[in-house]
């Protein structure tokens, strides 16, 4: 078992503040993504868990067992960092193995630990080349192939994908999860790209000024943003907001029309997502300022008059930018926050 227990975790570098008192659990097998800004404290947590940095309070435990107190080559703990770290002077095989070097297996378990991960990460052919020789997807693999071959408990992973180009990001996506899934490993993964979020995390741990504000699966996050800080981080485009003005008690007036809501309050902020919203005879009127045809659907950015909205709409809308529009959303996806910007559950 390699489940993760985090608990009242805090850290300061002087006096800034780090990380609050954070709590998190991580399942066995789980892929978990700390998702966050730059400055939110993902990577000091990462580094909390891996031994490379030590909390100011708070344990953490791993698979039962309380690490905090190890030093990091006694956690059993794999990372892969950002620039990967591939050793230039080493061919392929010999930086996949360099953890089994430094634990002094046999030559002939290092033989067959190597040949088995190299086929999972697709470097069979490649075990004799030197890092020159590869493209940086192929060193992102050896550097993926040379944390799992130790067979750690847990493989720890910062923003791992970020130096790559977009295409061939997406494409290491996608590998890498199906990598990672047949090795059974747990993952703490941290990024800042939501998207890399949304596609490779069983959860994701949304993190804002050393605190996790939200923890949940990726469409939860998504639909259910438990405040307007993750509804407006989380999205692209990001949640719209609207000031909802209540009429009578449960009832506003918001985008144009009236709409039930949350009873017992006389203003509140209504969120919608750009793809929740049609064009309508009813709804919110606005004006378009900007038009991005993107293919599959076109990003309409209009100005109703308190601030930008933005709605994809079908490719095929006629849109011209100085149009008048009025978008109506669709009512089963409106999300209702309160005076504290917090979602307002089962409409209290």
């Amino acid at each position: 078992m390699a489940d993760i227990h985090i608990h009242h975790i805090a850290k300061r570098f002087g006096t800034f503040e780090a990380l609050k008192g954070v709590d998190l659990q991580i399942g066995d097998r789980e892929f978990l993504v700390l998702l966050g800004a730059s400055g939110c404290g993902k990577s000091t947590l990462l580094r909390i868990i891996a031994g490379l940095e030590v909390a100011d309070s708070g344990t953490v435990h791993i698979g039962g067992e309380r690490v905090d107190q190890l030093q990091a080559k006694d956690r059993r703990l794999s990372m892969v960092f950002q620039n990967y770290a591939v050793f230039p002077h080493l061919t392929v095989f010999e930086n996949i193995a360099f953890g089994l070097r430094m634990q002094k297996r046999p030559e002939a378990e290092v033989k067959t630990r190597v040949q088995r991960v190299a086929e999972l990460v697709h470097l069979e052919s490649m075990l004799t080349r030197y890092s020159a020789q590869l493209s940086g997807g192929q060193r992102q693999r050896v550097a993926l192939a040379r944390a799992l071959v130790v067979e750690p408990r847990v493989i720890l992973m910062d923003e791992p994908l970020s130096n790559l180009d977009a295409l061939l990001r997406l494409e290491m996506r996608a590998e890498l999860k199906t990598i990672l899934a047949q090795s059974r490993t747990t993952t703490v993964y941290v990024t800042h790209d939501q998207v890399e979020a949304m596609s490779l995390a069983d959860r994701i741990a949304v993190m804002n000024q050393g605190v996790i504000v939200q923890c949940d699966t990726p469409l939860a996050v998504y639909r259910d943003p438990v405040s307007t800080f993750v509804a407006g981080f989380i999205g692209n485009p990001p949640m719209n907001f609207v000031p909802a003005r209540a009429v009578q008690d449960g009832l506003y007036e918001a985008m144009g029309m009236r709409l039930q809501g949350p009873r017992g309050h006389d203003a509140l902020t209504l969120g919608i997502r750009a793809e929740d919203l049609t064009p309508a005879a009813e709804g919110l009127e606005c004006q378009v300022a900007v038009i991005e045809p993107l293919g599959a659907h076109t990003l309409a950015t209009a100005l109703p008059g308190h601030g930008v909205f933005r709605a994809a709409l079908p490719s095929d809308t006629p849109l011209s930018c100085g149009q008048t529009l009025r978008l109506r959303p669709d009512l089963t996806r409106l999300r209702w926050y309160g005076a504290q910007g917090r979602l307002l559950n089962n409409g209290k």
